[in-house]
């Protein structure tokens, strides 16, 4: 990935100015070397350059002159073989935009970038005069291999040999040829306590064949068991039942008795089930009016032993 254009549009100190480091010539020379008094902006433009590629951080110094939400950087990059204008703005998402504006997928930069984080792009590709100073004493104070040293002070990790240091003690302490107290050492004296533990409980073959004896013995044993625990079972509930029906037999031989006198009864015909609840209406109702009619006849012969025969009109009967 290469870098055309920056454009530092509201950044730091700067409003709409713009950094080009021109097309790239083949077969010739392509280094660039920004240099400028103290305070002109060398590392602002750094860091506009990565805020462009990785987001405006959270707590960006830059924004004394613009405020959060108006800043904004930008820059034309070369990579798959063609260029990309992209512009940065400082907003939790979406801040990633096109020439024109739209939101562009993080997605976009993360080929020509390989994966890298802000810090390893920074301790790789981002050398200044801090870093290089930084890497120079650590060269002068370090009795270390030379070519280790350099490596430290090119890629920002002065303290590589103490970490290399820890790692190898870290290394004997899980092996150590001969070592009695590494960590694999103890590993192998468990290991040699649960084995022991294993044989104390495993079990033989010849025993474990008896074992399989005695549980399919007991197994046929359970299901005959069940088997006559169940036919006991049913027999019970037989029992149960005669026993409840023993207190009803006097009552079902009077009954039995009481239907004898009536053998000489003509049999009912078969539909009678289900004419009976209509026969019993009309019972009902017939009751229901002789009961109206006996009420009334009653009133007439009150009335009729009310009347007084007057046997003088009577005398005049046949005369009326």
């Amino acid at each position: 990935m290469r870098l055309r254009q920056l454009e530092l549009t509201r950044y730091g100190k700067f409003t709409d100015y713009s950094i080009d480091l021109g097309a790239a010539r083949p077969g010739a020379p392509d280094l660039h070397i920004v240099y400028g008094l103290n305070e002109a902006g060398k590392s602002t433009a750094l860091s506009a350059y990565l805020d462009l590629l990785f987001g405006i951080e959270e707590r960006s110094r830059y924004n004394f002159l613009h405020p959060y939400p108006s800043m904004q950087v930008g820059g034309l990059l070369e990579f798959d073989g063609r260029d990309h204008r992209l512009l940065r703005v400082k907003q939790r998402t979406n801040s990633l935009l096109d020439g024109r504006g739209q939101a562009v997928n993080e997605a976009v930069l993360s080929v020509p970038l390989a994966g890298l984080t802000r810090d390893a792009y920074r301790t790789m590709f981002s050398l200044d005069d801090q870093t290089l100073e930084e890497g120079g004493n650590a060269i002068i104070a370090s009795k270390g291999d030379l070519g280790e040293l350099l490596f430290s002070a090119s890629a920002g990790l002065a303290d590589l040999g103490t970490i290399l240091a820890g790692v190898k003690d870290d290394a004997d302490r899980i092996y150590k040829r001969l070592g009695r107290s590494t960590h694999i050492a103890e590993l192998k004296k468990q290991l040699v306590q649960l084995k022991a533990e294993r044989d104390s409980i495993d079990t033989q073959a010849s025993a474990h064949a008896g074992l399989v004896a005695a549980s399919n013995q007991a197994q046929s044993a359970y299901d005959q068991a069940m088997a006559e625990r169940a036919s006991l079972k049913a027999r019970h509930d037989e029992l149960v039942r005669i026993l409840r029906a023993f207190p009803l037999a006097a009552e079902h031989a009077r009954l039995c008795q009481t239907l004898a006198a009536f053998g000489a009864l003509p049999t009912p015909p078969p539909e009678w089930t289900t004419r009976l609840p209509g026969l019993m209406t009309k019972t009902t109702a017939l009751h229901t009016q002789i009961s109206g009619t006996q009420t009334d006849l009653d009133r007439l012969d009150r009335q009729i032993a009310a009347n007084v025969i007057d046997e003088r009109v009577l005398a005049l009967a046949d005369r009326i």
